[in-house]
């Protein structure tokens, strides 16, 4: 059974914490704004840890003090949340200065995206739900321009139920204007159609425990003490999604045939594509088709249950989806239903 953190109330205190890219100190008013949600649209206290504003160049150097302020936030009582400000591209190196032990046996409600993936995947394959979702200065700092967002915020981690079938959203946002502008501060980019979520294969339903995060990421963590074993993988719902860089199609066709190579396909029961930000519609239908043939052609697993286009990562409005949890997949639909509920 995995461990799972407390929900929120009225009142919960969330520590912000700068895991990678020092976003307070470059973007304040970003970072400002997004705190100011967290207090005034839903309630939290919000308390920042020793080196949440600190500048970039100290953070890089200096990676014990972000894992210090993640051990802080965990072994702190009077702390009930931790969410990160934003992504960046180094966490990794925070992970071994995590009191890990320490941290699961004070499980808390621990969000973020992008980067934050180290930490998620992280505590998840220990034993611990985690949530990935949006950061305060991505998603969480422009949230009122989607309101049932901010809605599904607070269905997640303040009321979370037995059983919860998420919803596509009908438009969507890749990413925001310039940040170094007093004008962006809250914006989004223009608003599009959202394309509807494609199956690409799969008939019946299948379930299993939800995990993943950014495809990039992921990579870095392979092969290191800090990713899971060939074991457990068995009845995973893995979730990938790209970020605004847009990986390259070759570089997809090597990262889906690893994945196949390591048997993750052989044992996984279902395979969830976040929106592709940036793509062409041209190099979307070809990221479908290096992933049906990856998949398919080469590993044999033409019975998975494989969707794109669903509402989490790199664009808006963001899905929170929680690793560690039970989740049923429905081709059909197609539908994703949480089958217990991530939180106490």
């Amino acid at each position: 059974m995995p461990v799972k953190p407390r929900r929120l109330k009225e009142g919960s205190v969330v520590a912000v914490i700068s895991p990678s890219l020092a976003g307070p100190y470059i973007f304040p008013k970003v970072y400002q704004h997004g705190v100011s949600v967290l207090r005034d649209e839903l309630g939290l206290e919000v308390v920042e840890m020793e080196h949440t504003r600190r500048p970039n160049y100290l953070m890089r150097l200096n990676p014990h003090l972000r894992g210090q302020d993640i051990n802080d936030a965990f072994m702190d009582p009077g702390i009930d949340a931790i969410i990160a400000t934003i992504g960046g591209d180094d966490s990794v190196r925070v992970l071994p200065h995590l009191r890990i032990q320490d941290i699961i046996e004070r499980p808390k409600v621990l969000m973020g995206f992008s980067d934050t993936t180290t930490l998620l995947t992280y505590l998840a394959y220990k034993g611990m739900v985690t949530f990935y979702g949006p950061t305060v200065m991505a998603g969480i700092s422009q949230i009122r321009h989607y309101p049932r967002s901010l809605e599904h915020l607070r269905e997640m981690l303040f009321h979370p139920s037995a059983e919860h079938t998420y919803r596509p959203s009908p438009s969507y946002s890749e990413g925001y204007p310039d940040w170094s502008l007093d004008s962006s501060v809250g914006s989004i980019s223009r608003k599009k159609r959202a394309p509807r979520w494609k199956v690409l294969q799969g008939e019946g339903r299948a379930e299993g425990t939800l995990f993943g995060g950014c495809i990039e990421v992921m990579e870095v963590l392979k092969g290191t003490r800090f990713w899971p074993p060939h074991t457990f993988w068995k009845d995973k719902v893995l979730f990938m999604e790209a970020t605004e860089q847009m990986t390259s199609l070759t570089r997809l066709k090597q990262i889906m045939r690893n994945y196949g190579t390591m048997e993750v396909f052989e044992n996984i029961s279902a395979l969830l594509f976040g929106r592709w930000r940036g793509y062409t519609s041209q190099q979307r239908r070809e990221v479908e088709r290096i992933i049906v043939r990856t998949v398919t052609e080469e590993f044999g697993r033409s019975d998975l249950p494989i969707i794109m286009n669903m509402d989490f990562g790199h664009t808006d409005p963001q899905m929170i989806l929680p690793l560690g949890v039970r989740a049923e997949v429905d081709p059909t639909g197609p539908t994703l239903t949480l089958k217990e509920s991530p939180l106490l």
